[in-house]
């Protein structure tokens, strides 16, 4: 008798049956739960092996320059930019003109220049603002802020005459001021030599179009900063109780003017 009928029928393409693993077969990947991976990730430790060091993040770098620099610029009296180029940038205290002392490092630079050019005779300080006000008050802001940068190099020994403070506000921007970096880029301020041996430099209006403010001398700007004179004393009162005083007229003097003479008088006859 054939007994083949009672083995199961096998797949044509040599498979395993149903239910049943072949060799062939791939198996499912293992899914470890966290608890099972700690385990494992513990015992890996115990047995001596290490972690993997965590990467050491990399360093950014220095900071990049605003745009507005060009480090290779250098004043050429024979060229036509005005522009004074000087790493770095002048900052102030918000919606003031205090100049902040980082920025001192920017005014020595400065200072330098104009002590080993005296052939520069005239040098425009330029602020500008970002538009986060209004324009008459970014101007008023912005010119403010060029004449402290001007009384800063006068108490430092540069002639008053030589300086010019202007301010545009937010009239001339170099970046967007939709966005926080432009802004930052737009609040800034600019070094012009405006005359060199006493002729005009550039542009002919020494003040290129903007709101000029007086520099003074220290000894200037001393006297105006120094507080009034006390007003006098007042007289001590006298109690005078009821005593009536007599008033005697005022005897007015008939005053001749200079241009005229009286008449000689006339000898006494005898």
């Amino acid at each position: 008798m054939d007994d083949r009928r009672d083995e199961r029928p096998r797949p044509r393409n040599g498979g395993a049956p149903k239910g049943e693993r072949s060799e062939l077969t791939p198996r499912p990947p293992a899914i470890l739960g966290v608890g099972a991976l700690g385990v494992a990730l513990m015992g890996a430790v115990g047995c001596g092996e290490k972690l993997p060091p965590n990467p050491v993040p990399r360093s950014a770098g220095p900071q990049e320059l605003p745009r507005w620099f060009d480090p290779n610029a250098r004043w050429d009296p024979k060229g036509t930019d005005s522009r004074i180029y000087i790493e770095g940038k002048i900052v102030y205290d918000t919606d003031k003109a205090t100049i902040r002392p980082e920025s001192e490092r920017v005014l020595v630079a400065l200072l330098a220049f104009m002590n080993q050019r005296p052939d520069v005779t005239r040098v425009r300080v330029e602020g500008h603002t970002d538009s986060r006000a209004s324009d008459e008050h970014n101007q008023e802001l912005s010119a403010r802020r060029s004449l402290s940068v001007c009384n800063w190099l006068v108490d430092h020994g540069v002639d008053h005459l030589r300086l010019i403070a202007v301010g545009f506000g937010e009239s001339r921007p170099i970046g967007p001021n939709k966005t926080a970096p432009g802004r930052q880029e737009n609040r800034r301020t600019e070094f012009h030599v405006a005359e060199v041996n006493g002729k005009p430099f550039g542009n002919p209006d020494e003040t290129n179009g903007g709101l000029a403010l007086e520099v003074l001398s220290a000894e200037e700007r001393a006297k105006l900063n120094a507080p009034p004179p006390p007003p006098p004393k007042p007289r001590p009162f006298v109690p005078e109780g009821d005593v009536i005083k007599e008033q005697k007229p005022e005897v007015k003097k008939e005053v001749v003017p200079g241009d005229q003479v009286a008449p000689p008088t006339a000898p006494a006859k005898n």
